[in-house]
């Protein structure tokens, strides 16, 4: 059978001359989105001049993720996050893509992994030992907890340094420049980055943060490991060498890296772990079966890596959450060249738009999918769901590296605030998605402190 012309696909109705479906996805992205699933699985729309493809069919993202992505590249639209993580791991492309990615792969096997679950745990630990110190009933932020948790252990695990200090500050700058990156995709006419506009002037100083905490950070290995003798991630990078054998890594490169994994590696595991506890306060139900779970796996003692299989209910929440509230929501792909897939021909140029947030919420593929169900993820009420109708970390050869990493670290934080601590949000609050770079909770998700043990457990462990 031949391919069917791109001309023939079905078109988003709607549109203006020029601008195309650029001011409806500006103005409410989650609705645009949620109106291409209705019209059909793959579907036309048009950017001003750029041409798109929105698809919800599993084998169209197999194609372009997994099976032929040479064919295709990251799209325009990452330009603004290049700007700030430079030619990092989510940004790069071709040859360059894949030493780095080598380069970085053996700090997140799943043998470096086992030991970084003492250090998770320890993280979480001294966050709930300043928890046991509130009122019952204290107001506050859950995001901003998880950010700053899942911060430390990203700083702890994978360079060996302790950014807890730094939570604020790192939150401030992150606060101006995911707006800002955001902005450049919805907003393409904006000043160029050189114009000293009062957004640009913010984006520099928040950069300007960033940066000095990365150059600190190699500067500090330097100092104390020359040779490069430390087990982690940052140690890989400073002491690789091209493949011939000679100079390693710039002082820029690292510092992409550096950034790349500072911001990935925390801010959408925090992200996931706050919408987790909102689903769970509306839940009271579930989050009762996952204390119970945590309290019957962990008792009272420290976490050790092979509690981790055992926590299959947090496992399911957490899938779940992800499920509902992607913090990938939507990322694009862009045709290198004339392509035919699932069918259809993709001309160069064309744009895919691969949406997590209405793909997760596909009838096709979700009984009542608007239901806060972890169960749906047993075995038996998943066979025959397409493996590409869930894609919380992406797939394919590009698939997030950090995969295994966010999940131990998503069940682990999740069981062991569970064992002390029931989510309840604050009365009257209304938590909004914000469908920013990454799936932020619009203003935070904000909590009243409930204990569930009172008492701390503890530590009985002697290694992970």
């Amino acid at each position: 059978m031949d391919a069917r012309p791109y001309e023939s696909m079905p078109t988003l109705p709607g549109g203006l001359p020029l601008l195309g479906h650029w001011p409806e996805i500006i103005h409410d992205v989650f609705g645009f989105l949620e109106r291409a699933a209705e019209r059909a699985d793959v579907v036309r729309v048009r950017f001003v001049h750029e041409r798109a493809v929105i698809t919800h069919d599993p084998a169209m993202i197999q194609h372009v993720l997994q099976q032929s992505p040479r064919l295709y590249a990251k799209s325009r639209n990452y330009a603004g996050m290049k700007k700030v993580v430079g030619e990092g791991l989510l940004t790069s492309e071709g040859d360059f893509w894949k030493r780095q990615r080598k380069l970085a792969q053996p700090a997140f096997h799943h043998a470096k992994l086992r030991g970084i679950t003492r250090t998770m745990a320890s993280a979480t630990e001294d966050m709930l030992a300043r928890w046991r110190t509130w009122e019952d009933g204290r107001p506050f932020d859950l995001h901003e907890e998880m950010m700053r948790v899942t911060l430390r252990i990203a700083g702890l695990s994978l360079f060996g340094a302790d950014l807890d200090g730094e939570s604020r500050e790192i939150g401030a700058a992150l606060g101006v420049i995911l707006p800002w990156v955001n902005g450049i995709i919805q907003e393409p006419f904006r000043p160029p980055l050189w114009i000293p506009t009062r957004e640009n002037r913010a984006l520099r100083e928040a950069l300007a943060t960033l940066d000095r905490l990365v150059y600190r950070i190699v500067e500090e290995r330097r100092r104390s490991d020359p040779e490069h003798q430390r087990d982690d991630l940052l140690s890989m990078l400073m002491a690789a060498t091209d493949d011939e054998g000679g100079g390693g890594m710039s002082d820029r490169q690292l510092r992409d890296e550096i950034l790349t994994a500072v911001l990935a590696g925390h801010e959408t595991t925090a992200n996931a772990l706050a919408w987790t506890g909102m689903l769970l306060a509306r839940h009271p139900e579930i989050g009762a079966r996952v204390e119970r779970e945590a309290s019957a796996v962990l008792g009272d003692r420290t976490p050790s890596v092979d509690d981790l299989s055992k926590l299959e209910l947090c496992d399911r929440v957490v899938s779940e959450s992800m499920r509902l509230y992607p913090p990938a929501w939507e990322f694009e792909r862009e045709a290198l060249v004339d392509d035919v897939a699932a069918g259809w021909r993709i001309p160069k140029g064309t744009v895919v738009m691969i949406a997590p947030w209405t793909l997760h919420r596909s009838p096709r593929f979700w009984d009542e999918p608007a239901r806060f169900d972890p169960d749906r993820f047993l075995p038996e009420r998943s066979a025959g769901r397409p493996r590409y109708a869930y894609l919380p970390f992406g797939d394919g050869p590009r698939v997030c590296i950090g995969k295994a990493f966010a999940m131990m670290e998503s069940k682990l934080l999740l069981a062991m605030m569970a064992r002390e601590v029931r989510f309840e949000l604050e009365p009257g609050a209304h938590v909004r998605p914000e469908p920013s770079v990454t799936l932020r909770a619009r203003g935070g998700v904000p909590m009243r402190f409930r204990r569930t043990a009172p008492a701390p457990f503890v530590d009985q462990t002697t290694s992970a």
